[in-house]
């Protein structure tokens, strides 16, 4: 379950920020992204090109420029946007931000402090621009193929949207080694896990 109550008998028993990503963490999030970026280029060529009928896909260079630009502004905002409406389904109540520089580069985020989610619901709301975002967006990407500018602009977002869930992947994997029990109180650059005193300590 979720909301602004935690369970009695709850306390804190742990805390995890990107900067304790070890070195091996910080690399396979920075595969995990450059893997997804060449991955969501590729599916937009494909999307694009089936639905426009053509092989290949061209845009113009200043078309190309303004595509690139909104389309990341469109993906940062609707990527935080998605994790905010599943904070707020769940109880939560949702803050926004921007960090210049972590670990992994600047960050936008989507918080929810002084809510407690359960790891199922953490994990949905953490998963949800990487599955829900990206199946929205492909059909749209389809429907504007044809149309230069939206379609870059469609094409950028979809891109980011798919390349910048690699950090919550790596956040949602840490997640899956608190026991069932936990409660995550989301911080915009990790989380605060609660747990029972005394309860079990594996997954």
């Amino acid at each position: 379950m979720g909301g602004r109550r935690l369970p009695e008998g709850y306390v804190e028993i742990d805390r995890w920020t990107a900067k304790q990503a070890s070195a091996k963490e910080g690399l396979l999030s920075v595969l995990i992204g450059l893997v997804a970026f060449v991955a969501a280029l590729s599916a937009t060529a494909l999307i694009v090109g089936a639905a426009t009928g053509s092989g290949e896909v061209t845009i113009g260079g200043e078309t190309f420029l303004l595509g690139v630009l909104v389309g990341l502004v469109l993906g940062v905002t609707l990527h935080e946007a998605v994790h905010g409406v599943f904070f707020l389904a769940f109880g939560g109540r949702p803050r926004f931000g921007f960090k210049p520089w972590t670990r992994f580069g600047p960050v936008f985020y989507a918080a929810a402090p002084g809510s407690y989610l359960n790891r199922p619901l953490y994990l949905a709301a953490g998963l949800a621009p990487a599955v829900l975002l990206t199946a929205a967006l492909a059909p749209i990407l389809a429907f504007v193929a044809a149309e230069d500018l939206l379609a870059s602009v469609v094409m950028w977002a979809f891109v980011l949207n798919v390349a910048g869930s690699a950090g919550d992947m790596l956040m949602m994997r840490k997640v899956m080694s608190y026991p069932r029990a936990s409660r995550f109180e989301d911080t915009g650059d990790g989380f605060v896990v609660y747990g029972p005193v005394g309860g079990p300590e594996s997954p």
